[in-house]
């Protein structure tokens, strides 16, 4: 399967990029979850261009760090995503000032060019959100999106804090985003939709020749 039309080199730039050196040669980054293969199939089909896409996977792994330092407890309660140099926060705090500590510590990730949060407190008691129902609302909005969209589901990350669905993502076009948004809030359950999809500019975006989709 062909992937890019100058493949040997960028495939290298990737494992560079990606993957990193070692004392040895090549060895797996420390904080990079993905491995170069799926990493080259994300890039594929983003609409970044493919620098513009691995640039944002060490951002985000920088942001991630921040974060950790700063409020180690919401390792798994607060998503950090980042798209074409932007970062957004997802998830619940225990209250404002957990809120602010956390976009203060995203704030001195060098190279984000905007932080967006989306850090509700998170109910407790009787209001308190179930997680068995947020994964089961999650998985019937991506079903939705990916019945109505023609956006590659790699391009999407769906968040559900309660009942309210967070949208996040590069998409192709302001078509994508908003049949997405549509497809979300009209999904059964959901109450309410941030949407923080966006299209790349020009120079980030991917060139019609270059990578064959």
């Amino acid at each position: 399967m062909r992937i890019f039309s100058r493949g040997s080199v960028l495939l290298s730039l990737f494992l560079v990029s990606v993957v990193g050196f070692g004392a040895s040669g090549l060895v797996p980054a420390p904080a990079q979850a993905f491995t170069p293969y799926r990493l080259l199939v994300q890039a594929v089909k983003s609409p970044l261009r493919p620098l513009v896409f691995v640039q944002d996977k060490r951002l985000k792994a920088h942001l991630r760090a921040a974060l950790l330092v700063a409020e180690p407890g919401t390792a798994l309660s607060v998503k950090a995503y980042v798209g074409g140099g932007h970062a957004y926060l997802v998830g619940w705090v225990k209250d404002g000032a957990q809120r602010k500590s956390l976009e203060s510590a995203a704030r001195t990730v060098t190279g984000l060019l905007s932080v967006a949060v989306y850090l509700p407190e998170k109910p407790t008691g009787a209001d308190a959100p179930s997680t068995t129902d947020e994964i089961a609302l999650k998985a019937q909005v991506l079903v939705s999106i990916l019945a109505a969209s023609r956006a590659e589901k790699a391009n999407i990350a769906v968040g559900v804090l309660g009942t309210h669905v967070i949208l996040v993502g590069v998409v192709h076009s302001a078509e994508d985003i908003q049949t997405a948004a549509s497809a979300a809030g009209e999904t059964d359950g959901v109450t309410g939709v941030t949407n923080f999809l966006s299209v790349p500019l020009a120079a980030d975006a991917r060139p019609s020749l270059g990578i064959l989709r």
